[in-house]
């Protein structure tokens, strides 16, 4: 046994904490958050940037907190003596009140700002934000705020608000079973809103048909941001699709053509749709998209000023059932939209609309990836703040991305990325007063983190 403390497997972390310093995210909590009267020895920063650490490395409940508690080379690493212990955290969590938790979001919010001064203007030409909220079941009947969802289902029911261009989590709120999906988002977007618009050119919303409201449309109109909400079925709008004559309707492409040419220049042949084949073989009810249509034209939601585009597309399906029979059905969706057309023509607004569904991607890899939906406590707000937390932890990896790593990697899973840039061995020394991380030569991408970290010091004197 070597009788040095001095390694560790998570010298990617390095990265994270290099990031969280330039920031200056412990500066931006202690100044906003106070829940601790005396601070012996841990102020509110330690607690939250160690739970986002934690979660960061592949943490997945609080008593993970001991693997960096106990590791002297994490330690070293950070610049501390001692880490709080699970349990010190546990309470940490449940000090905090609503208040707490909205000033926690105004310091995340300042050092989000810091991270955007840092986009060159390029990157900062479009921001789209999107919104969606998930279920999270628990199995703990003493869950404070716990409840059945609209699905059947015992647990929470969070809001999630994220920015599509830069893959970070705006918003992640912990909310009752019960509510509903849309549930306070008007507030949330109206503090969002302003935030983004600051920083980037133009501002854009999407939402499901949930979140087609008409204080939300109100909103976006009166901070100057468009929108395009998917809208639900309805008998006026059925009424409308029926009035409109045939030259309305133009031809729709769900993806655009592009010829699959391989290496050597040829044409790549189609693999046949085995799934069709299948169906069909044993008689399922088999439902296949012959051709689809859109059209437009304007509308405006009750007791709004606001003038819109609904744009519909029409699909025609044909359906096969069990007995082999032949059916013809027409089913509509709708998208409704204050994008001017010179902007975006109808096609182009149903493909941005639909984009959205990239963000049950973020749902998954938040609930699988990241473990930021764990709900370690029986609190609603005391599991909210753990939430912030996660919220943190996310958005460090889409700074790092965005600043200082491949661009490509923002995209990736947290599972693919903890094994490039996290778990990296390393041996974390002392040396004339400074950290020396030294990382072991034979990892695939460490030329990459050796890159990241001059970015990073270049960076810190300009924040």
């Amino acid at each position: 046994m070597d009788q040095r403390a001095d390694t560790t497997a998570y010298g990617g972390l390095a990265l994270a904490h290099g990031l969280a310093t330039a920031l200056g995210v412990a500066a931006a909590i202690d100044e906003r958050v106070e829940v601790l009267k005396l601070h012996m020895p841990y102020h509110e920063s330690d607690h939250l940037l160690v739970q986002a650490y934690n979660l960061f490395v592949g943490g997945t409940c609080l008593q993970d907190l001991q693997n960096l508690q106990d590791a002297e080379a994490v330690r070293r690493l950070l610049g501390a003596v001692r880490l709080p212990d699970p349990t010190t955290a546990g309470d940490f969590l449940r000090r905090f009140g609503k208040r707490d938790l909205k000033d926690l979001q105004i310091a995340l919010d300042e050092v989000r700002v810091r991270a955007w001064s840092c986009l060159p203007k390029a990157k900062r030409r479009q921001a789209t934000i999107d919104m969606d909220s998930t279920i999270k079941p628990v199995y703990g009947e003493c869950k404070q705020g716990a409840d059945f969802t609209y699905n059947r289902k015992y647990g929470y029911h969070p809001l999630l608000v994220t920015l599509s261009e830069t893959g970070e989590c705006l918003r992640l709120i912990n909310r009752p079973g019960n509510v509903a999906s849309e549930a306070g988002i008007e507030r949330e977007i109206a503090t969002v809103l302003p935030l983004v618009a600051e920083h980037f050119e133009r501002v854009y919303l999407r939402g499901d048909s949930k979140f087609c409201r008409r204080k939300l449309v109100t909103v976006a109109d009166q901070q100057g941001a468009c929108f395009a909400f998917v809208k639900e079925q309805s008998p006026n709008l059925a009424a409308i699709v029926e009035s409109l004559p045939r030259t309305a309707w133009t031809p729709f492409h769900g993806h655009l053509q592009k010829e699959r040419v391989s290496k050597t220049g040829t044409t790549r042949r189609k693999r046949p749709r085995r799934k069709q084949r299948i169906a069909k073989q044993r008689k399922y009810r088999n439902l296949r998209t012959v051709r689809e249509w859109v059209a437009e034209t304007g509308y405006r939601l009750t007791d709004t000023e606001v003038d819109c585009r609904l744009v519909i597309k029409r699909k025609k399906l044909e359906v096969r059932d069990r007995q082999g029979q032949l059916f013809t059905e027409y089913r509509y969706q709708y998208v409704l939209t204050n994008i001017p057309a010179s902007e975006m023509d109808a096609v182009e607004v149903v493909r941005f609309a639909y984009k959205r569904c990239h963000q049950e991607n973020a749902i998954e890899q938040l609930k699988n990836g990241l473990g930021g939906l764990r709900m370690p406590t029986g609190e609603l707000l005391a599991n909210g703040v753990f939430m912030l937390a996660a919220q943190l932890a996310w958005n460090l990896r889409a700074w790092l991305s965005l600043l200082a790593l491949p661009e490509a990697t923002l995209r990736w899973e947290w599972k693919w990325f903890r094994q490039a840039f996290v778990y990296v061995g390393a041996r974390v020394v002392e040396h004339a007063n400074r950290v020396v991380v030294r990382m072991t030569r034979s990892h695939r991408w460490l030329t990459e983190i050796l890159r990241a970290h001059e970015r990073l010091r270049r960076l810190a004197p300009a924040l």
